[in-house]
């Protein structure tokens, strides 16, 4: 295979669960977004967050759930009493997953899925790839397109907290978590918000706090995450 096709990859730190056996009714009880989204999460009571994930409807009978590789065992004891009382099967599968920086990866081989994110795509691959995206540059990206990782940028936090449009629908009916996610975006608004800034914007509580930071070389100015509080 071409050099030239593996550029733009960077390996990332997830873990693939496929979800079987009417999986549908499963993830709509206990996520907070509708299974025909891109990206969704599970919840605990309180509405803080329990894993973020990407879901893939493979076929009628199985999602594949896309995840930091961090969450799955506190995730999977989450989710437990669950996976009994509802009998879906739940189980790892051997898979590499990469992000395609410019959705410019070409592949000329099977076991290759493809999933599209706000900027590049997911690859998800029975064979491990070759990269050539340095951490660096990754993280940069990220910044750029305002996409936080879980483990990284936030861990169990109010799902609201972190851009909950992306990860919530007001409309789906009931789910876990669902009551105080509700409470907060009928009456009032979330307290605190991940936002992207530059390190000199901040005040020096903030820049302590700060995450994923790196240098701008567009502005030589330095970039990262940081809750804010919402005014």
């Amino acid at each position: 295979m071409n050099m030239e096709s593996y550029m733009q990859l960077y390996k990332l730190n997830k873990t693939v669960l496929s979800i079987q056996n009417n999986p549908v009714p499963f993830l709509n009880g206990l996520t907070s977004n509708s299974p025909d989204k891109p990206q969704n999460s599970f919840l605990n009571i309180h509405g803080r967050i329990v894993a973020t994930f990407d879901q893939i409807k493979i076929t009628d009978n199985e999602f594949w759930v896309v995840l930091e590789r961090l969450f799955i065992d506190s995730l999977l004891s989450h989710l437990d009493r669950h996976i009994k009382l509802s009998k879906v099967e739940v189980k790892r599968l051997d898979k590499h997953v990469y992000f395609d920086l410019d959705s410019s990866f070409s592949h000329v081989f099977a076991g290759i899925l493809t999933v599209p994110q706000k900027r590049g795509r997911m690859i998800i691959s029975d064979q491990e790839l070759q990269t050539a995206v340095s951490d660096e540059v990754f993280t940069l990206f990220r910044l750029k397109n305002n996409i936080p990782i879980q483990g990284i940028d936030y861990r169990d936090e109010f799902i609201l907290n972190i851009g909950g449009d992306s990860f919530v629908s007001f409309t789906k009916g009931c789910f876990l978590g669902q009551e105080p996610v509700s409470k907060v975006h009928n009456r009032s608004r979330p307290s605190r918000q991940l936002v992207v800034k530059y390190e000199n914007d901040c005040d020096e509580e903030l820049k302590k706090k700060m995450t994923s930071k790196i240098l701008d070389p567009d502005t030589n100015r330095v970039l990262g995450f940081v809750f804010i509080q919402n005014t």
